[in-house]
């Protein structure tokens, strides 16, 4: 039994490596993506303290050892997101309505009474905006990306029938991608490309305690990932108006290398699940995100060695950022309407962590607040399928900074976030 279930983890992490090769994401707090799992995002993705299905991997792996057969789900989540800006003239730019989709899959393997092993893949990390080519935004953003693929692998050793402690290593995977144009004077507009790329590790502790059978209480600190991204940059459509660009980069394109360090924060969240009978769950989730660690970002060029090429690459270096921790807090309930079916609700609320003097329409980030409903329903005794949906709302947000020259970012951004989800998982 014991070899099989070694074979299992074995396939399972197999499985993984091709789970999320095309996670694209967009923000929720700054740019944290919580669409790790539709039964606990019907919850309002306050999970921390139940964590008995197979995204503890992923919300608390200290939850792993209530799982007592293998287990493996698998689902994706939908993001479309919503953002206009409304210029001090009155004007409105709307930004593009692409489509995200994010999948995610997790493996749960019971070693013994007390040792449980969980592998998982998805992306809680990811950002995509993408302005008009015209907008007086241009300037600072175009189109700007982070597509982050996250894997997970922990085990949870159960101490106590009551206590529970897991750790285990992440890995990071994360492309950056930036467009904007570059403003040449009388003549038409440059473009600028980022491309670059990064694979940083960082690692997950967390602990799980049962007061009894009403009272659960989980806590998980999550440590940051240090991203030192490598690509290139690319300039084009350079012409020698006034900023005599293509006699500078000694033609109308240009191409050299580029490093950029980059801080994915560190978090804690605390987690409490009350179960008052077998009919309901209500659960709490507090969480500290260490934002204050982003303070500045600086493009370094180190193949180019030309004074006046690195004065106009580095124009605006180092970039402020100066972001601040901040707290987000969710709940959620559960009732089972049988032995098969069981619907959710929950709320989520998001601090932004930046301040207007550094706001960026790159990361078009404010308070937020999420509604969530979803149900779960047993298809079978293995199989399970889970739908979640949340409307997410962002405070309007009123910017008037000095960022964007020759043009301005200043003005009012509203915000508007659908989100769907849906999640299959079977038990052997």
């Amino acid at each position: 039994m014991l070899s099989f279930r070694i074979i299992a983890v074995a396939v399972c992490a197999f499985l993984l490596s091709f789970s999320s090769q095309n996670a694209f994401a967009v923000w929720s707090g700054v740019f944290r993506v919580e669409t790790s799992d539709a039964g606990a995002f019907g919850k309002g993705s306050a999970f921390a303290g139940e964590a008995d299905t197979p995204a503890a991997v992923y919300y608390n792996p200290a939850g792993l050892n209530q799982i007592k057969t293998i287990e493996i789900s698998a689902g994706t989540a939908f993001i479309g997101p919503q953002a206009d800006y409304e210029k001090l003239s009155g004007d409105t730019v709307r930004m593009r309505r692409d489509t995200f989709w994010i999948p995610n899959v997790y493996a749960v393997v019971p070693i013994n009474k007390k040792l449980a092993v969980g592998v998982g893949a998805t992306s809680y990390f990811g950002l995509g905006t993408n302005w008009p080519g015209d907008s007086q935004l241009r300037y600072d953003t175009t189109k700007a990306s982070i597509m982050d693929q996250d894997y997970m692998l922990t085990a949870s050793y159960k101490i106590t029938d009551q206590w529970s402690f897991a750790a285990g290593p992440d890995n990071d995977f994360s492309k950056a991608n930036e467009d904007k144009k570059l403003a040449q004077g009388s003549g038409t507009d440059g473009n600028f490309k980022l491309k670059a790329n990064d694979d940083a590790w960082g690692y997950r502790i967390a602990t799980m305690y049962k007061l009894n059978d009403q009272h659960q209480f989980g806590l998980m600190y999550r440590s940051r990932f240090n991203h030192t991204y490598t690509g290139n940059v690319f300039l084009n459509n350079l012409d020698n108006s006034s900023t005599l660009y293509q006699t500078i980069f000694g033609g109308t394109s240009y191409r050299t290398k580029v490093t950029d360090k980059f801080t994915l924060p560190q978090s804690v969240v605390l987690g409490y699940s009350f179960k008052p009978n077998h009919k309901w769950t209500f659960n709490f989730d507090l969480e500290w995100m260490d934002w204050s660690s982003v303070k500045h970002e600086i493009l370094n060029f180190p193949d180019e060695s030309n004074a006046t090429r690195l004065a106009v690459l580095t124009a605006g270096n180092p970039i402020n950022h100066d972001w601040n921790s901040s707290w987000s807090e969710a709940i959620g309930a559960e009732y089972a309407v049988n032995d098969r079916l069981r619907l959710r609700g929950g709320y989520y609320h998001h601090v932004s962590p930046i301040q207007v003097n550094n706001w960026d329409p790159k990361i078009p980030d404010a308070d937020s607040h999420g509604i969530t409903t979803g149900f779960g329903y047993d298809l079978n005794s293995h199989l399970t399928i889970d739908i979640a949906y949340s409307a997410l709302l962002y405070e309007p947000r009123k910017i008037n900074n000095t960022l964007g020259s020759p043009g301005s970012v200043n003005g009012k951004y509203t915000q508007f976030v659908n989100l769907g989800l849906v999640t299959l998982t079977y038990k052997f």
